[in-house]
């Protein structure tokens, strides 16, 4: 039985990556320029570079182009975020990757050329590198107000932050008042280090200030943690009234 056409196009490419005919990180032709040298319709290439796609071998990126990937790259090296047309992923609080490309590969090339490379493939001092931590506190003095360098840590994502947080801030059973639908990895640390979790009520879909005092009030609460600025799993973004009065 004939191979249909659009697997035919398909494997024809990914002969020549494979080959290394065409090399990691060349750019392919748009999809209309390989529907006519291929005597194709445009859909069939679409569904060509799709498949391609799903195999691994090639990466569109929006505004550039389709580029060839490693093949001896393994998938999912990160965690995929397309949606089906038409919707929103929500799944991770993240900027979409589109927007952060050039963003990269310039900052590489700047990291690349700097003469400092061979220190960030050794093991890093705990709380991040002096200078950086400097640059960093002058960067967020201007928002946060001047404070020294050497109270700020440089973590290894938020799930680090939280844990770097509660175990050095917070002891075996206290409690902590949070929002009554919270993040789960802020759970999770709670349950390694025995806190106890008291939920808030709401107002207008944000903590209530009242019900905040009242529990710090007639209980035992050590902290308060929340999410101002987009809640997971909610999304929302709470407004400076509201954070002025918490």
């Amino acid at each position: 039985m004939p191979k249909i056409r659009y697997l035919q196009l398909a494997d024809a490419i990914a002969t020549k990556i494979l080959k290394g005919d065409l090399a990691p990180g060349e750019k392919l032709p748009t999809h209309r320029k390989i529907a006519e040298d291929s005597g194709v319709a445009l859909a069939t290439a679409t569904r060509a570079y799709r498949e391609l796609e799903d195999r691994g071998l090639i990466v569109g990126e929006h505004g550039r182009g389709v580029f060839v990937k490693d093949p001896n790259v393994p998938l999912a090296l990160g965690v995929e975020q397309t949606a089906a047309d038409g919707l929103l992923d929500l799944v991770f609080n993240m900027p979409g990757a589109d927007c952060d490309v050039e963003f990269l590969r310039s900052g590489l090339k700047r990291l690349a050329a700097a003469g400092d490379l061979e220190a960030m493939l050794r093991y890093q001092p705990n709380g991040g590198r002096p200078h950086e931590r400097r640059i960093l506190a002058d960067h967020l003095s201007k928002t946060l107000g001047t404070f020294s360098w050497d109270q700020l840590l440089i973590v290894s994502g938020a799930q680090h932050g939280l844990a770097t947080v509660v175990f050095g801030l917070l002891k075996m059973g206290e409690a902590v008042a949070t929002d009554a639908l919270t993040y789960t990895g802020f759970k999770t640390v709670a349950a390694l280090h025995g806190l106890s979790l008291t939920a808030v009520g709401s107002s207008d879909g944000m903590m209530d200030p009242d019900d905040l005092d009242r529990l710090c009030r007639n209980g035992k609460i050590r902290a308060v943690y929340l999410m101002p600025t987009v809640h997971n799993p909610l999304g929302t973004v709470m407004s400076e009234e509201r954070r002025r009065q918490i």
